[in-house]
């Protein structure tokens, strides 16, 4: 049954659709009608129910409104330039939904995402999708997707001339681009036959973009294991919404040498490449799971930018690594960790405190909390969003032969956070293992991806002498202090129901405490 605020919810969807070409987010939604992003979700679901919308809960903007327009699904093959040549084929292969009155009879046609403004004169515009028949050849005065010395493509008017073949903008700013006979190699992929327009009023445009899904995917997760590739490529062999949580640090684009490796790309370059790996790790992400990344600040923005699309953001976290100053400039003290997921209620995340500094003498707490520290939670401070407890790993003798090594408190805070006992996490830059290693001393199974053989091996050999923690929940104490960090023997946490060693402030007296379940939002 459509009630009043359902169709006032639907209403809204199609207008805003219709006047930006996509539909709004959860969040927009929530904050037009002034109701929380809970209640918004519900009457989503009812609408999908009774079948007024599809939803697409990979995509942040992942509502379909059905069409009575007959559609078939097009390749979406990446991005074109209209403006400087750049890499074609550049994100993962998708589908879009398009008129099938837009397709000619017995052509196989493409699209593309156009990126600049050189071709604005032939209302071509930033942002735009383009159709592409596919063909080899071109006469004078078409417009053509071609391929430039096996690397650059580009979108534009093709004229072939004495001695030279000349690719012509639809913009006086942009000059054209001249290939002498014999200069470069140069390959036509096709004709254009139409545009879809970003931002217009179409019916075509309120088709969800959806993935493919013609790679060959893995029958059965490959868990516990160490994969040698590249990680782009292995993801796309993992099923959706498979993973419970999605971890990645990646290179950091520094010029620094790993293994076989060289990080060192241009900066668009860098960008498109973490948006590819960035999709896959949403797209394998459960709806139930969490998605996080750490970086430094430079690279985060372009991380967020990217994200925002395709997922729902929850925090930044800032990771005081404790540096040194670099010169005549701000001190870069800190690291950040995205953390997105993909519904904006009940995904996993688990309450986690930090027990309260006392008194080596007396055992009494430090802060007086106003008087009232006898008021408190027993177990400690909720954790913030700011991070200073944690270190690098300073010492050579504690670092494995990789250059960014991350300290295992780290992810043992993040899996701890947001994933239960024989949950999946994955990592597509494992690096010197430290997520596999902690995510199998907390009982979860785990799944490395690198692309060098070299590190697959340390791994691999670390693996072999790490044992699980606890058969018991987490009942970490002092019993195994050889193998348990210092962090863990002072966490509690509200994971399961067991019985943990705590100190009672009230008692100044260890005693066995009763915790309480998982905290869902």
């Amino acid at each position: 049954m459509l009630t009043q605020k359902k169709k006032e919810i639907l209403d809204f969807y199609k207008k805003y659709s219709h006047k930006h070409g996509y539909s709004p987010s959860i969040p927009e939604v929530a904050n037009h009608f002034k109701r929380s992003i809970g209640t918004i979700h519900e009457h989503l679901q009812k609408l999908e129910e009774e079948g007024f919308i599809r939803l697409n809960r990979n995509q942040r903007r992942g509502i379909e409104i059905p069409s009575s327009t007959p559609m078939v699904q097009v390749p979406l093959l990446g991005t074109i330039a209209a403006g400087r040549p750049l890499t074609i084929f550049d994100v993962p292969k998708e589908t879009i939904a398009v008129p099938k009155s837009k397709i000619p009879q017995a052509e196989e046609v493409y699209a593309l995402k156009v990126a600049g403004e050189s071709m604005i004169d032939e209302n071509i515009h930033d942002g735009d999708i383009v159709l592409v028949k596919k063909q080899s050849e071109a006469e004078n005065g078409q417009k053509v997707v071609a391929l430039i010395d096996n690397y650059d493509t580009t979108l534009k008017t093709y004229y072939k001339e004495k001695n030279q073949i000349r690719f012509q903008p639809a913009n006086k700013s942009f000059e054209p681009i001249i290939i002498k006979k014999g200069e470069k190699d140069v390959t036509i992929q096709g004709i254009f036959i139409d545009v879809i327009k970003h931002g217009t009023p179409t019916p075509e445009l309120l088709i969800e973009v959806k993935p493919q899904n013609n790679k060959k995917k893995y029958k059965k997760l490959p868990l516990n294991q160490i994969i040698c590739g590249d990680s782009i490529e292995e993801m796309k062999k993992i099923p959706n919404d498979s993973i419970d949580m999605t971890f990645a640090d990646p290179p950091f684009n520094l010029n620094k040498k790993y293994g076989n490796y060289k990080d060192k790309k241009a900066t668009d370059d860098y960008v498109r490449w973490c948006e590819q790996w960035l999709t896959e790790m949403v797209r394998i992400t459960k709806p139930t799971g969490s998605i996080l990344v750490h970086n430094i600040p430079k690279w985060l923005i372009y991380y967020a930018n990217h994200l925002n699309k395709i997922a729902i953001f929850k925090h930044w976290i800032a990771w005081d690594s404790m540096s040194t100053p670099l010169g005549k400039t701000l001190l870069p003290a800190h690291y950040g960790i995205l953390f997105y997921t993909k519904i904006p209620q009940g995904f996993k995340f688990h309450e986690l405190r930090s027990p309260h500094k006392k008194c080596r003498t007396c055992g009494e707490m430090i802060k007086d909390y106003g008087g009232k520290k006898n008021q408190i939670h027993p177990h400690g401070t909720l954790l913030s969003d700011v991070w200073a407890d944690i270190h690098r790993i300073r010492h050579n003798a504690r670092r494995d032969a990789h250059p960014c090594q991350l300290p295992e408190p780290l992810l043992e805070r993040l899996i701890l956070m947001t994933t239960n006992e024989n949950d999946v996490i994955l990592d597509p830059f494992i690096g010197a293992g430290t997520t596999a290693l902690t995510a199998k001393r907390l009982g979860r199974n785990y799944i490395g991806i690198d692309i060098d053989p070299k590190y697959k091996k340390i791994v691999a050999d670390k693996i072999k002498k790490v044992n699980y923690r606890s058969s018991n929940g987490y009942k970490y104490n002092g019993s195994d202090s050889k193998t348990t960090s210092k962090y863990l023997r002072n966490l509690t946490i509200s994971e399961n129901e067991g019985i943990f060693p705590i100190d009672n402030p009230k008692l100044n007296t260890k005693q066995k405490t009763k915790l309480t379940s998982p905290i869902l939002f």
